[in-house]
This record gives C-alpha cells, sequence and structure tokens, in this order.
C-alpha cells in the first residue's frame, strides 16, 4: 500500500495543475486523503456489482387459477330474420323479413379457472334497433308498422373455455356454451287496404336453446385482472309460435373486457445469481 500512496499523490498533483487549483492547503488536503483512498480502493473492487436478478423481486404473475369475475361489452351484427305465417291459410302465406343495425351486447360472467381449462356462467344481454322490416301475404306487398323499432334478446350460458398461453401475460383462447335465449321482441301490424293483421310479440314459454363460440386474446395486466378482447358468435334455435315461425337467430359480435380473479396471490420465485 506504501508504493501506491506517492503514484496516488502524483496523480492528483497532475489534476491539481490541470485545474489550475494553486493553493498548498488544497494540495495538502487531497494527499492527506490519499492513504484512505487507497485502502478503500481493494474494498471496492472485491464487491460484485449487484445483479438485476437479485436485486429485484420478480413480479411474474400468480397462478391464476380460482374463481373470477368477468364484464364485456361491444358491438353486435345481427342477420336477417324470417317469419312464416299461414293463419290465412296456402295460398296466402305471410312472409316477413325483418333485418336490425348494428346493436350493442353486454356480457356479465362468474367463473371457475382450473388452469389449462376455465367455465364459466355468464347472463348475456344484446340491443339493436330494426332497419327495416319487409312483410308480403300472398303475392302482394303490405305496408308493416312496428309497435316499437327496438328488440334485444335476454341469454343465459354454461360455457367452457381453453387457455392457449404463448407466454405468461398473452393468453389466447376458445370456447363456447349451450343455454337459453329469450328475444325480447315486438308486435307487427300489416294493413293492406281496410284489412290489418297483427303478428309477433314477445316470445314466452322460457325462450329457446341458445348457443355461442368465442375466440379471443388476454392480457395478464395484473396478477388479479386481465384484459381481453374476443370475437363472438351468438345464435339462437328456430321458434314456432301458434301459426307464426320465426328462422333461427344468429348474431356476430366484438368485444372488449375485463377479467377480475379472486385466488390467492403467489409472486413467483426470484431467478438465483449464477457465479461466472
Amino acid at each position: 500500500m506504501a508504493a501506491q500512496v506517492p503514484k496516488f499523490f502524483t496523480m492528483v498533483q497532475g489534476f491539481c495543475r490541470c485545474k489550475r487549483i494553486r493553493s498548498p492547503w488544497t494540495i495538502s488536503v487531497f494527499a492527506g486523503i490519499a492513504p484512505l483512498g487507497v485502502w478503500l480502493a481493494p474494498a471496492v473492487a472485491a464487491e460484485p456489482p449487484p445483479t438485476s436478478s437479485s436485486s429485484e423481486a420478480s413480479t411474474e404473475l400468480a397462478d391464476p387459477r380460482g374463481f373470477y369475475a368477468s364484464l364485456g361489452g361491444g358491438a353486435s351484427w345481427p342477420q336477417p330474420l324470417r317469419f312464416d305465417d299461414d293463419r290465412l291459410g296456402p295460398r296466402l302465406p305471410i312472409v316477413g323479413h325483418v333485418q336490425a343495425d348494428q346493436g350493442f351486447s353486454l356480457d356479465l360472467g362468474l367463473g371457475y379457472d382450473f388452469g389449462p381449462l376455465r367455465s364459466e356462467l355468464s347472463f348475456v344481454r344484446r340491443h339493436a334497433s330494426i332497419r327495416s322490416s319487409n312483410w308480403t301475404v300472398g303475392p302482394y306487398p303490405v305496408e308493416a308498422r312496428v309497435s316499437d323499432p327496438q328488440v334485444g334478446s335476454n341469454s343465459v350460458f354454461a360455457s367452457l373455455y381453453a387457455d392457449l398461453p404463448v407466454n405468461s401475460r398473452l393468453v389466447p383462447y376458445v370456447g363456447g356454451g349451450l343455454g337459453i335465449t329469450a328475444l325480447n321482441g315486438n308486435t307487427t301490424t300489416l294493413r293492406r287496404g281496410t284489412l290489418s293483421q297483427t303478428i309477433g310479440g314477445n316470445e314466452g314459454g322460457g325462450g329457446v336453446l341458445g348457443y355461442e363460440a368465442k375466440a379471443g386474446l388476454a392480457y395478464r395486466s395484473s396478477p388479479r385482472s386481465d384484459l381481453f378482447a374476443e370475437a363472438v358468435y351468438q345464435g339462437a334455435a328456430s321458434r314456432s309460435q301458434g301459426s307464426l315461425d320465426r328462422s333461427a337467430i344468429n348474431t356476430w359480435g366484438f368485444r372488449l373486457g375485463l377479467r377480475y380473479r379472486f385466488g390467492r396471490v403467489h409472486a413467483a420465485a426470484a431467478p438465483q445469481a449464477t457465479m461466472p
């Protein structure tokens, strides 16, 4: 160490000349701390630099298994519906074609994540406005007036989904479900001259078989929450009510949503530092 002191003092003198420090007192102060600098140098050199893996706790997402709740909403595109009514006999069939505009859908769900699979019970509300309602009686077109230009449906589904994780945060998924769908319709009054007939209304009897399929991508934004975007197909079986037959319901949609998990959060173990 004694051999290193003159060398350090020489460096201090050079620094003082470079910076034009002429005061003997200042030079003496630098020289006085030279042994301290030489004594600390080996200790500093021997201390290994901290590594990011050992100094920072891992924030990787916890095991997602457990109960969760989800909320999603977005656009829906209903496909045309056809209505057939034979109340006037086979020579004067009543035929209607109804098309709704782009609507809105809301999806509320409660599920359980088993790991690669998820089960979910959900309620889906769809709502749209009627764009056109065209009817004929036999070969004759008739005037159609709807009581309310709004149409919608309420559905309950029991669904199963398969998660296909790309990494710890991005998780594509596919799935589908079965349930019950009830159409909230309206009455349509058909007029030709002085003659009129009333068609439709809300469907009673507890609804019909409903079904849905989804394909989406989830982003695990935190240990408890997922953000997701999904494409949705939703349908319901055809129905006969009295003399009126309705075709099957088919709707395409796109939704954005949030999934919140209620399970325990376990921080992932930090990776061990390795010796060089």
